[in-house]
């Protein structure tokens, strides 16, 4: 039985693109500081480490992320530097978001909840 070369070619680029997909993956994040459950002064340092993407301006083609304090509003950050944010004493929640660059979520939120003295 013979082949044609279209039906290889397909088959080819099939089986390349199962197998390069098959590797990719979605980037992760994890909230480094504050710590869950912690006690901590104001201003609040956030740490997010990201892995598997490149935080940058959505224009450019990279992810960024979403930011929101006790259910706020929503904050994009372009970068990945720690961020100190002033909050009144008592128990908050920040949530974080990793988006892509049409501001769709990659990943489900994460949030962290700790109290400011």
């Amino acid at each position: 039985m013979r082949i044609s070369y279209p039906v290889k070619l397909a088959t080819a680029l099939a089986a390349a693109f199962a197998s390069a997909s098959a590797f990719a993956t979605l980037p992760t994040f994890s909230i480094v500081s504050p710590k869950a459950g912690t006690t901590v002064a104001s201003p609040v340092t956030l740490r997010v480490q990201v892995r598997g993407a490149e935080i940058g301006y959505p224009m450019q083609g990279l992810d960024h992320l979403h930011v929101s304090v006790d259910h706020g509003p929503e904050h994009a950050l372009y970068h990945n530097d720690p961020v100190s944010i002033r909050l009144p004493a008592g128990p908050h929640t920040i949530y974080v978001e990793i988006a892509g660059p049409t501001h769709e979520a990659l990943e489900p939120p994460k949030s962290v909840a700790f109290v400011v003295k």
